[in-house]
């Protein structure tokens, strides 16, 4: 690189570290969605019910033992507590970037344009993650660190970070699918070992009576307050944009009338022929075999979809969740950097997951029409679409794969 276009690169990276900083000091003054998981911390302390719908919007939806991780948490100050949970979101945005792309590089390099394409393609869902303090770079980082240890030494501390993962989110437990096709036995038993902790840690809290009041106050949450939300503009899941098409949509007029099952019958249908798809990819590889071709890449798109399709596939997918898009985003360009954008096919379907999904994200034509893009799913759609360009199998210019 010249030394002109060195000092351009300079200059921007300083320039973008600004913003991102200014960014993040205007975040806390929001930080809405990380008021409960401090409350909650603070609350396990005491022996508290967590689950109080006196709370509002902003009730704590996850289980009792992710309570338990936020309570050291909790013994700061929130001012300080919450400056610490951005800084660390940073951090682990990083560190998901690194591991996917250990998981999804190989050994081959992307060119500047190439990361630079993944990093605008993810922005809007990472700043939206960001600007409410959630917990999903967290997530992501146990699910890579977890599929990352499949056929290594360490895979049983990698059912744990797996484990650790679905006790915040259990539409995670999808991820389980892949140690159960590769038939990983030591994954599994630390995945075993791992959820058993977690759900039986707050009896030692709470004891035996006031536990089980935690968990049946944990489940009237989730199936109080889910239902209401299904159809919401921000639901960007199969589930919610098909609610919104085929039931009702607040937003705007639903293309057909059906009873509100009819969206969790056809969502069911395409979650098993995800599934089945998934297996076929995954029936490729021996179960005892590197998941690693000659040359370094993945063998299979099923790990970058499993972790896309656990958002696309959840009962309530909001738009920052999205950044388990990341590894899925990733394979498409590296498959693009590798076939030189000779596959067609990749090209259009990439360009329509930034038409639909990414640039209308960043609300240029204001709120209302934003809200009304949201409403009727095309987030959704371009999703779908990168779904498909990362499954799309490898192909070189001599029509080779």
């Amino acid at each position: 690189m010249k030394t002109a276009g060195k000092i351009s690169l300079a200059v921007g990276c300083v320039l973008l570290a600004i913003i991102l900083l200014h960014y993040s000091i205007l975040s806390l003054r929001s930080f809405s969605d990380f008021g409960p998981y401090y409350r909650s911390g603070q609350r396990f302390l005491l022996g508290e019910n967590l689950y109080n719908f006196s709370d509002g919007h902003y009730l704590f939806k996850y289980s009792p033992c992710a309570a338990l991780f936020f309570a050291p948490v909790s013994l700061l100050p929130y001012s300080i507590a919450s400056a610490l949970w951005l800084c660390l979101s940073w951090i682990l945005f990083a560190l998901s970037y690194l591991l996917t792309k250990k998981l999804e590089m190989g050994r081959i390099s992307l060119p500047l344009w190439g990361t630079i394409l993944i990093f605008l393609g993810i922005s809007k869902f990472a700043l939206a993650e960001i600007h409410l303090g959630q917990v999903d770079f967290l997530l992501l980082c146990l699910v890579l660190l977890s599929i990352l240890s499949l056929g290594k030494s360490r895979e049983g501390l990698g059912g744990v970070f797996l484990a650790a993962a679905v006790l915040f989110k259990p539409p995670l437990l999808l991820i389980l699918a892949l140690p159960l096709w590769r038939r990983r036995s030591k994954f599994l038993l630390g995945f075993s070992l791992g959820l058993s902790a977690g759900l039986l840690a707050p009896f030692l809290r709470y004891g035996l009576n006031g536990a089980w009041e935690l968990y049946r106050g944990w489940w009237t949450v989730i199936t109080v307050s889910s239902p209401d939300l299904l159809a919401s503009e921000v639901n960007q899941s199969a589930f919610g944009a098909l609610s919104r098409w085929l039931v009702m949509n607040p937003k705007g007029d639903s293309l057909f009338a059906f009873s509100p099952g009819i969206p969790l019958i056809i969502g069911g249908i395409l979650f098993v022929i995800f599934i089945l798809y998934l297996w076929h990819q995954e029936r490729k590889i021996p179960a005892n075999s590197a998941s690693l071709s000659g040359d370094g890449l993945p063998t299979s798109p099923a790990p970058a979809l499993i972790i896309l399709g656990s958002v696309v596939f959840s009962p309530l997918g909001w738009v920052q969740n999205f950044v388990f898009a990341l590894p899925a985003l990733y394979r498409a360009t590296t498959g693009i950097v590798r076939e030189r954008l000779f596959n067609l096919w990749r090209n259009v379907f990439l360009a329509l997951f930034f038409l639909l999904a990414v640039l209308p994200n960043f609300e240029f034509l204001g709120r209302e029409l934003y809200d009304l893009y949201l409403g009727q799913s095309w987030m959704f759609l371009g999703i779908l679409f990168l779904a498909l360009a990362t499954a799309l199998p490898l192909r070189c210019r001599d029509g080779s794969h």
